[in-house]
């Protein structure tokens, strides 16, 4: 991006198509000059029949082509276009995608619910008032897409846990429309198929509570413009809780018809308004929140974030990896991971890594990932110890790692199954699932978190200070130890050999014993 570049984000969504045109300053500051919504049927063709139809993906060529013409207007060179769950999970996808390129010549980018979510988190970031205290506080987030909902929580002002289930307001919907005929109580039905759907979400815990509650969904515009009518929460994008739970009451009692006739809402949006409501009311009870926070932000919004994070490398960026690390370390405490171990190989490898860019290049992003795999690299042990590193895989790939994308966990996955005996194999479909490219990066990290856990192969953290000299054809690995060092030793000594095939060089170990202090 220029200075005061013109931007665009484009967001293929279940049941509406949107995109935003902003302004970017020098200084990274946002300035909206267009928003776009158009309805498409993308949504209800997946959830129902499994793909999308021809006829909808043709109808959605001819609006995004609107779209392009209305960047060419704004002299827009760079963009973003990214599709959720309705494109993600259909059978003919890449086929879509594939239409997509060659009718419009705008290239489609298909994201991870992880990905998803973290661009949603950076537009509450720049849309929610007070949003530090909020989360300090304690907050459950809970985002209602067409396709699925994502729950997370946030305690003492980090991400502590996220899970994604699929129940979006359309999902249930086309997939109770086949009941909806033979009841004459639908709402019912409704909510014993919702609760039977979420009771079980591990994200809220009994006993813990949370002051706040953070609604986020295509259908909480409307229910706050009903709640709020000549109310100053209007301004303050919060919906009391007494005020939320009357108008559901009354909601109860209505068809949709009905609903679309005195709220003045489309049919389109009444037919997922319930559904919608029943799901925030299900998770609000769970807290001790007196209503919920509405800030009205829409992926698009998340996207043009982002892209201004990545040029301008803003504090916000650091915050976010800040969250992703404290969200893995909270995943292997439930996977009952050995914290000091974990925290000890972490240390070891980010040293190793820093010291060694001459030597493998790489930046800041692959460092993310050893440093992520270094922090579940022993969470297999929580199915069982023996060939715990192959569990760890399966782990990992079964993780949503916030802001992390498909192929990013399984780089980490893979960085996390061999730190142990084994070392990478082209006969392994696990390491054969990686592109060419990311096969010699992960095969670095692979080299770099074997030295670093042979460090502490006693789990007792016996290295103390450690200096890295590289030279020619050797890298020398200093350490001060106050323990015995022979089962380091000889674990370092057998995994030296990976690192030295990886990288042309030799790693050797040379001790000193140090005194312990008393």
């Amino acid at each position: 991006m220029k200075k005061n570049e013109i931007i665009a984000a484009i967001d293929v969504g279940s049941h509406a198509l949107r995109m935003k045109i902003a302004q970017i300053s020098s200084e990274g500051t946002i300035r909206t000059l267009e928003l776009l919504r158009y309805p498409i049927s993308l949504g209800r063709d997946t959830y129902a029949m499994g793909r999308v139809s021809f006829k909808t993906v043709d109808e959605t060529c001819e609006i995004l082509k609107g779209f392009k013409n209305l960047m060419a207007d704004y002299g827009v060179k760079t963009y973003r276009m990214i599709a959720t769950s309705a494109v993600r999970e259909a059978e003919n996808r890449e086929y879509i995608a594939d239409q997509i390129r060659l009718k419009t010549g705008l290239n489609l980018e298909i994201i991870s619910n992880a990905e998803e979510r973290f661009l949603t988190y950076k537009a509450i970031r720049e849309n929610l008032p007070d949003h530090e205290k909020v989360r300090k506080e304690g907050a459950v987030i809970v985002d209602i897409g067409s396709g699925s909902i994502e729950v997370s929580v946030y305690r003492e002002g980090y991400l502590a846990m996220s899970q994604n289930i699929k129940l979006g307001s359309l999902r249930i919907r086309e997939v109770l429309s086949s009941i909806e005929g033979r009841t004459l109580n639908f709402p019912k039905i409704l909510e014993e198929y919702i609760s039977s759907n979420i009771d079980h979400v591990h994200v809220i815990k009994g006993g813990e509570k949370y002051k706040n509650f953070i609604a986020l969904g295509g259908e909480i515009r409307i229910i706050r413009d009903i709640c709020n009518k000549a109310s100053e929460n209007e301004q303050k994008k919060f919906i009391e809780k007494p005020r939320f739970t009357q108008l559901y009451d009354v909601l109860l009692d209505k068809s949709i018809h009905a609903i679309h006739q005195e709220y003045g809402v489309s049919q389109e949006r009444a037919d997922i308004l319930l559904p919608s409501m029943m799901i925030f009311k299900t998770f609000l009870d769970k807290t001790q929140a007196e209503g919920m926070y509405t800030p009205l932000i829409s992926l698009r919004d998340g996207i043009v974030s982002d892209m201004v994070d990545k040029k301008f490398h803003t504090k916000r960026e650091g915050e976010f990896i800040e969250d992703i690390i404290a969200s893995a370390r909270i995943q292997g405490k439930r996977y009952e991971y050995d914290e000091a171990h974990a925290q000890e190989v972490e240390a070891k490898a980010l040293i190793l890594f820093d010291e060694l860019k001459k030597l493998h290049g790489l930046g800041k992003r692959e460092r993310l990932l050893l440093q992520l795999a270094a922090i579940l690299h022993d969470t297999g042990k929580y199915i069982d110890l023996n060939r715990h590193y192959i569990h760890s895989y399966h782990i990992i790939m079964a993780l949503e790692l916030m802001g992390i994308a498909q192929e990013e966990k399984q780089m980490i996955a893979n960085i996390a199954r061999y730190h142990s005996r084994e070392v990478p194999n082209d006969y392994h479909d696990n390491f054969k699932a990686l592109n060419g490219e990311n096969k010699v990066i992960a095969a670095k990290l692979i080299a770099i978190i074997r030295l670093a856990d042979a460090l502490d192969r006693s789990h007792r953290q016996k290295v103390k200070e450690m200096k890295i000299i590289l030279e020619d054809k050797k890298v020398l690995i200093k350490v001060d130890v106050t323990h015995d060092f022979l089962l380091e030793e000889w674990t370092f000594e057998t995994k030296a050999e990976f690192f030295e095939e990886v990288f042309g060089v030799t790693p050797a170990l040379k001790m000193k014993r140090v005194m312990k202090h008393g």
